[in-house]
């Protein structure tokens, strides 16, 4: 297996971490909806977030922290399995960028602590970039043993044309 598909597997891992960090926490719902309501994560957020978050996800935060929770279930389970890897990165890239964009979005720091650049939101956001555009994350899939043989879905499934005759994927 190639170091890309590694890549996919540990982005999922992630996303799983979090997820049963949430689902086993049979208050996170309760506790999502006080934070949310006192400010975290809207807060810090630009004025158009703050907006967006105030009309919709405060009103229906437990809602909202459901939803959480099932989606990083099931963009962790798709990039480790490998099923519909595709639209998986894009949504760890956007649900990345909603956590990022929440916390104030990316600075470069004082120059006192560790830079706010780098954050694991903005890395998440990137590496799931990667494997969304790199046909080898996409080694080891079930999106590769689904697309074996079917030209016209596998571009859209592993980033590759597959080859008729036999089945194999082509770079």
């Amino acid at each position: 297996m190639n170091g890309m598909a590694w890549v996919r597997i540990l982005i999922g891992a992630i996303w799983i971490n979090g997820a049963a960090e949430k689902i086993l926490n049979p208050q996170f719902p309760q506790q999502f909806a006080q934070s949310i309501k006192a400010g975290g994560y809207v807060s810090q957020a630009p004025q158009w977030f703050q907006a967006f978050m105030k009309a919709n996800v405060v009103p229906n935060a437990e809602l909202f922290a459901n939803l959480t929770r099932a989606g990083e279930l099931v963009m962790g389970l798709a990039l480790l399995l490998g099923l519909l890897t595709n639209l998986a990165a894009l949504g760890s890239i956007a649900f990345s960028l909603m956590l990022l964009v929440s916390l104030g979005g990316v600075g470069f720091g004082g120059g006192l602590g560790p830079p706010e650049f780098l954050n694991i939101n903005l890395i998440v956001a990137l590496i799931s970039l990667i494997v969304l555009v790199s046909a080898g994350a996409k080694a080891l899939s079930l999106d590769a043993a689904i697309s074996r043989g079917r030209p016209l879905i596998s571009p859209l499934l592993t980033n590759r044309r597959a080859d008729k005759r036999d089945g194999s994927n082509q770079v």
